[in-house]
């Protein structure tokens, strides 16, 4: 099987790979989902690689002057760092060192087309009302961030600026320009590597890179940097913030990446968005540590491309269809074949989890080498559970499964209440049929019994000859044990009234059971030897219910049904139990008398009320 798989991607996936470049039949919300996100991780992995170079090249000027490499007011010094600094960030429009005297001093690239050159600064004393304002703010933080926008004569720019300090004092800023003219060439490198039109907005109302932007004409255009997106001239910008975000991509996917429709209006027929020509979608997220406002960075397409996409895809996938077709072919064969086992090992093994083991059919023959063995192992231990569960109370071992405790079946003191039965003369009784027909018999009565006690959550724990002894209240924490077994003692009266009443009409012999309960503390878990252990319960109040029913044979030796039941049960129940006391007596083995009780039944109102609730 493993063998066949891996021809079997070999040929399917290599083969579609190889020929259609990785291209593969999605839906349109998967393959517009992968696009877009992949379009935005490119996106701020540029603007992040441009930006980290400034932040580089500022960390780098404050290494220095911590080292001493140079000092402020020498000029050639620090003209010489600043000039390294810049020839090694090639995003960087200019280095600057300023004092909180609101003095800079620094280097900067030639603006003549053609020429790479660094030049020398003046140093001068800030006088931009704007620029003074950003070197006010940055005296009042620490460490390397990223401050306002900040506009002169050559143009608009980001800066970033870390601390000069020596001796634990700033003495000043090292600042790094990033023209913002050249975030707008990421955008136009992006559009035209994935089709689209992409752009980075401040915040969510400001255009701050778009590829129009990368023209050298567009401030003559009437555009630049910082423009209002209504003012921007794009219609899509225009209509940005009127944008419906889409909720059929999964965010997981997309990676906080939002996909919206805008529509610049216009009249459309279409029902459906992808069809609309007056709609396009936007895919962005918003990245932070760039200012104090985070940065949008996103792209937009117009829906029609989602289906021009798609068709290029099933172009592509065209050329390796011939290829793939004997692999789908063998893929959906070989699938149907190996699902129809695997689906019934499924199900049979969840019936053999619930133990539902008569309702377990054993598996067929499979001609796959490694199906045939799991059959063959499955049919095996079916095998061996059936003759496994003979002899153990299967309504145990789905508790014991279903409580699913660590150490449930570990030996543990607890409250539980014990009930015994015993059919009254049945030995006599047996002297008079045969062997086949007294354990028919047998079987029959203790079918009842258990059924009753499933029922009320209690557990079988053994057949003592015609008696059975049962327990509530472990393994399951049930509330109310001793409730649920006087009721499951009730019931077990009306089976066997009415199965009395059918045996008498049949000619069958009528039985007559004595049941004795009692509540108190045992031990109670798995007990015995290594190789042969039950589970069960020890303990004086096991003796005592035992010791109940056997007195029943005194207290109610008429009775088709007697129900016995100590103080200490009396004591659990509520009015709906009716009881009779029967005084105090004295039990074999033990010292002191016992009070006891006779159980009459349960209210009719109590009946009716189990009856509605359930």
């Amino acid at each position: 099987m493993a063998l066949s798989f891996g021809t079997l991607v070999l040929l399917s996936v290599g083969g579609v790979l190889a020929l259609s470049v990785g291209a593969n039949f999605r839906n349109t919300f998967d393959l517009l989902g992968a696009q877009s996100t992949l379009l935005v991780d490119a996106m701020e992995d540029s603007l992040r690689a441009q930006m980290q170079q400034a932040e580089r090249a500022v960390d780098g000027i404050a290494g220095l002057y911590a080292q001493g490499e140079f000092q402020i007011d020498d000029a050639d010094a620090m003209s010489s760092a600043l000039a390294g600094a810049l020839s090694a960030t090639s995003e960087a429009t200019a280095m600057l060192i300023c004092t909180p005297d609101m003095v800079c001093r620094g280097v900067a690239r030639t603006r003549d087309e053609g020429s790479h050159a660094i030049r020398r600064l003046p140093v001068e004393a800030e006088k931009l009302p704007q620029t003074m304002a950003v070197l006010e703010q940055r005296r009042r933080v620490d460490g390397r961030r990223w401050g306002a926008f900040v506009t002169n004569e050559h143009g608009l720019f980001a800066q970033v600026s870390a601390p000069l300090k020596r001796g634990g004092a700033t003495q000043g800023w090292a600042i790094a320009a990033v023209e913002l003219h050249k975030l707008s060439e990421i955008t136009r490198q992006l559009s035209t590597r994935f089709g689209t039109h992409a752009f980075i907005l401040d915040g969510d109302d400001r255009v701050l890179a778009d590829e129009r932007l990368a023209d050298p004409d567009a401030l003559k255009s009437g555009i630049a940097p910082l423009t209002p997106l209504a003012a921007f001239g794009d219609p899509v910008l225009a209509a940005y913030a009127t944008r419906k975000v889409e909720d059929q991509f999964d965010a997981r996917r997309t990676r906080d990446v939002e996909l919206a429709e805008v529509n610049i209006g216009g009249a459309s027929g279409s029902s459906h968005w992808w069809e609309d020509q007056a709609t396009y979608i936007t895919i962005t997220r918003k990245i932070a540590g760039y200012g104090d406002r985070p940065w949008t960075i996103g792209a937009y397409f117009a829906s029609g491309d989602i289906a021009d996409e798609i068709e290029r895809v099933f172009m592509s996938a065209l050329l390796g269809l011939a290829a793939m077709a004997a692999a789908v072919i063998v893929a959906i064969l070989l699938g149907r074949r190996l699902s129809r086992p695997v689906q019934a090992i499924a199900s049979q093994a969840q019936r053999v989890a619930d133990f539902e083991l008569d309702g377990v059919t054993p598996l067929p023959r499979s001609r796959v080498l490694e199906l045939d063995d799991q059959a063959s192992a499955f049919n095996a231990m079916l095998i061996g559970l059936r003759a496994f569960s003979t002899y153990i109370p299967r309504s145990l071992v789905a508790k014991l499964v279903r409580t699913g405790e660590i150490g449930v079946a570990e030996s543990r003191e607890a409250i539980v209440t014990v009930m015994f039965t015993d059919i009254s003369g049945f030995t006599a009784l047996s002297e008079q049929m045969g062997a086949a027909d007294a354990a028919r018999l047998l079987n029959h009565h203790f079918a009842i019994l258990c059924r009753v006690v499933d029922a009320e959550g209690g557990t079988v724990d053994k057949f003592l000859g015609d008696g059975m002894m049962a327990f509530f209240g472990a393994p399951d924490h049930l509330k109310g044990h001793a409730a649920a077994a006087v009721r499951a003692a009730v019931r077990i009266r009306e089976e066997l009234d009415a199965d009395n009443l059918a045996a008498a009409d049949a000619g069958r012999p009528t039985l007559r059971v004595r049941i004795g309960i009692h509540s108190g503390p045992v031990i109670v878990g798995n007990i015995g030897a290594s190789d042969r252990v039950n589970y069960t319960i020890v303990g004086d109040t096991v003796n005592v219910s035992q010791r109940l029913q056997e007195l029943g044979k005194t207290l109610a030796p008429d009775a088709a049904t007697a129900i016995l039941i100590s103080a200490e049960t009396a004591a659990r129940l509520d009015e709906r139990f009716e009881t009779v006391p029967a005084g105090r007596h004295k039990l074999r083995g033990r010292g002191g008398a016992t009070e006891v009780f006779l159980v009459d039944g349960i209210s009719a109102s109590a009946m009716q009320a189990e009856a509605s609730a359930a």
